[in-house]
């Protein structure tokens, strides 16, 4: 989207955030849990940091198969705690209470794992997710053999970034994972959140052309100096065509907000990553889920993506749901907070039920 409509976004959700803490969560479970909690560390040697996060598994003794949970874009706990959702938490209740061990860790730089985001971009994370998987091939109630990886959102592209150069993956879950190259679902977001707004077709294609211009400067310009020369270019020219922006700011301020967000090491990996390469590398089961009502990573884009790229993998398209799997009203991302669902009971089912027809636990 547009800086000035991401900009919108974000304020919106955070808006959202001061109500968001005090609303129900019937889903959220809460101690005493009837099967096994560990906090574990685990080694990235790779980057010299360390990884904090949470384990469980049925209290029964024995082997059982496994799946490491990979957080979205952003800094995020091990519970991936968006307003006030924990949804990492409700997904491994869900799966531990089915016989499948959980592993989800907080990103390096949060909570209690060490390192920084600042300067990391999807092969970063890639590599937190396979020292997560190094750590799991070592555990005794583990079955080596069957442990597998669900990834959300950015997630979705480690997951199968991870799946694609390691054979030890033994399946991969993508849930609203990127299905195209991320230049296009950066546009393709950017319409669908514009569409929601209800912007005149003019403004419509102006912000598209903003946008796009951004993307080909990312896409084309390798040298950092020449970027960001190009990015405060592109920046300039959208605040000189926008008297209300030049009313509330100045243009230096302006243009210093778009280019500190478009020039972050994440969002450059976001729109230079492409899933095609890795498509073609995958061997293991895959399960590509996403609600159609989700303006981010949109359904109809991302899942030809997937289904397209890899023989034989499970594309769902989940009807009513957003991008965080909710089941929603007016699908907007401000209305993230309010929902009183975490994540769809219909998704945790299909999750669940996947995972446990390909690691054998249900014939």
């Amino acid at each position: 989207m547009s800086i000035l409509h991401k900009l919108h976004f974000v304020l919106a959700l955070l808006a959202t955030a001061l109500t968001a803490y005090g609303q129900e969560r019937p889903q959220e479970p809460k101690p005493k849990y009837p099967y096994h909690v560990e906090n574990v560390y685990f080694p990235n040697r790779k980057d010299s940091l360390s990884l904090a996060g949470t384990f469980t598994r049925p209290f029964e003794p024995g082997k059982y198969p496994a799946v490491i949970l990979i957080s979205g874009s952003g800094p995020q706990d091990r519970n991936s705690n968006i307003l006030g959702h924990k949804t990492f938490l409700v997904i491994a209740d869900y799966l531990t209470r089915n016989g499948i061990a959980v592993l989800r860790y907080d990103d390096r730089g949060v909570g209690e794992s060490t390192g920084s985001m600042k300067g990391s971009g999807i092969a970063e994370f890639t590599r937190d997710a396979g020292a997560a998987l190094e750590y799991l091939k070592g555990r005794v109630d583990v079955d080596v053999k069957k442990i597998g990886v669900l990834g959300h959102s950015e997630g979705g592209a480690i997951g199968l970034e991870l799946a694609a150069g390691n054979k030890d993956v033994a399946f991969l879950v993508s849930l609203a994972g990127p299905g195209v190259s991320g230049d296009e679902l950066i546009m393709s977001q950017t319409k669908a959140i514009l569409a929601q707004f209800q912007v005149g077709d003019s403004i419509l294609q102006q912000q598209l052309g903003y946008q796009r211009r951004m993307m080909d400067a990312i896409l084309q310009e390798k040298d950092t100096a020449a970027l960001r020369a190009r990015i405060r270019s592109n920046a300039k020219v959208q605040y000189d065509d926008n008297p209300g922006i030049q009313k509330n700011m100045q243009e230096g301020t302006f243009i210093q907000q778009v280019s500190s967000q478009y020039l972050t090491p994440e969002y450059l990996s976001i729109v230079r990553f492409d899933p095609k390469p890795y498509f073609a590398k995958v061997k293991c089961p895959v399960l590509a889920l996403n609600g159609d009502k989700d303006v981010q990573v949109v359904s109809s884009v991302h899942l030809p993506g997937w289904k397209n790229g890899i023989k034989n993998a499970d594309i769902r398209e989940m009807p009513g749901l957003n991008h965080l799997f909710q089941t929603c009203k007016t699908c907007q991302g401000q209305e993230y907070g309010r929902l009183t669902e975490t994540i769809s009971p219909a998704v945790l089912s299909e999750i669940s039920n996947w995972i446990r027809h390909q690691t054998g636990l249900r014939k």
